[in-house]
């Protein structure tokens, strides 16, 4: 697997934990009995999901630690762990877009590499499923 899809599999894990702890408040919600049920959906305990937040930040950030990517890095702090929409993504970053698109593409090779490495892919040996 390549290591852009790496990267890819391991945001969206992280994208889902993230926004499935900011759901987990303790709100009983309202069903809607007109919308079939998504059925069971495995997550891990919260602990353990707060600990690949973490880490998925941790080593992401470590992989892109060189002075010469700081722009990189701070790509990645913005357009994949803080989530802001694309155009706004690269006003903030402060580089044209053909470089904020060399550089989107970088970052996933350089960080999911890492993730390899480091065993937080697959997401499924990580939590030990």
């Amino acid at each position: 697997m390549k290591s852009s899809e790496v990267f890819e599999v391991c945001h969206k894990r992280y994208r889902g934990l993230r926004d499935w702890l900011e759901d987990a408040t303790g709100e009983v919600r309202a069903l809607d009995l007109d919308k079939p049920s998504a059925g069971y959906r495995w997550h891990p305990d919260r602990s353990r999901a707060c600990e690949y937040i973490a880490d998925f930040e941790r080593i992401g950030r470590q992989a892109l630690r060189r002075q010469e990517w700081k722009g990189r890095l701070r790509l990645f702090d913005t357009y994949f762990v803080r989530n802001v929409e694309y155009r706004k993504a690269i006003s903030l970053v402060g580089v044209a877009e053909g470089t904020f698109d060399y550089w989107f593409r970088e970052v996933k090779r350089a960080v999911g590499s890492e993730y390899s490495r480091t065993g937080l892919f697959p997401p499924t040996r990580y939590f030990g499923r």
